[in-house]
């Protein structure tokens, strides 16, 4: 199985954002703060800054097209949240990434089994279903739990309302970008 262009285009763009360790500004953090209850804050502070203001720019930009949709705004916030569940380094991460597409759920729950940087590796593999379980023993929002686990999927996979899903996908992407190209 290849991985598209677009999709490799996103992993290289993603690593270099995330070699910024700037955390975010104090009226970025105040904001948060009015965006999340919190338990939620709680997991969101846990996050790496890098994720944390990666967070930040995708709600901004989800806040600017859905403003009236503070759910929307959170699951943004919240998007990634399972990551704190698995200690990783950059290595890690850039080896989960462009492995995830390659590799089948059997191989993945073999590796889960195993121990060792494998299972290490399954299991940031499998964030989005950590950060799901995260959020919602956090007691979010059922959207914002569901796009936890389903922000990777393709979109004929997701089970969530697809106007906020293509604004929360669009809006994640697009910060991705403007992060690995120096403007945000």
């Amino acid at each position: 199985m290849a991985v598209p262009i677009s999709r490799f285009r996103h992993l290289v763009e993603r690593f270099f954002a995330s070699l910024e360790r700037k955390a975010p500004s104090e009226s970025d953090q105040n904001w948060v703060l009015s965006q999340l209850s919190t338990k939620e804050l709680a997991l969101w502070s846990a996050m790496g800054r890098s994720d944390q203001a990666h967070s930040i720019a995708v709600a901004k930009r989800v806040d600017k097209q859905m403003p009236e949709d503070r759910t929307a705004v959170v699951a943004a916030l919240l998007h990634d949240v399972g990551k704190i569940s698995v200690p990783s380094g950059i290595s890690l991460r850039v080896v989960a990434a462009l492995t995830q597409p390659l590799v089948s759920t059997n191989r993945l729950n073999r590796w889960v089994s195993t121990g060792g940087r494998l299972s290490r590796l399954a299991a940031l593999i499998r964030y989005p279903a950590a950060g799901s379980a995260l959020l919602a023993e956090a007691g979010s929002d059922e959207f914002v739990v569901t796009w936890a686990a389903q922000h990777h999927l393709r979109p004929e996979e997701w089970t969530v309302d697809p106007v906020r899903a293509v604004v929360l996908r669009r809006a994640d992407n697009v910060a991705v970008q403007r992060r690995a190209h120096g403007s945000n």
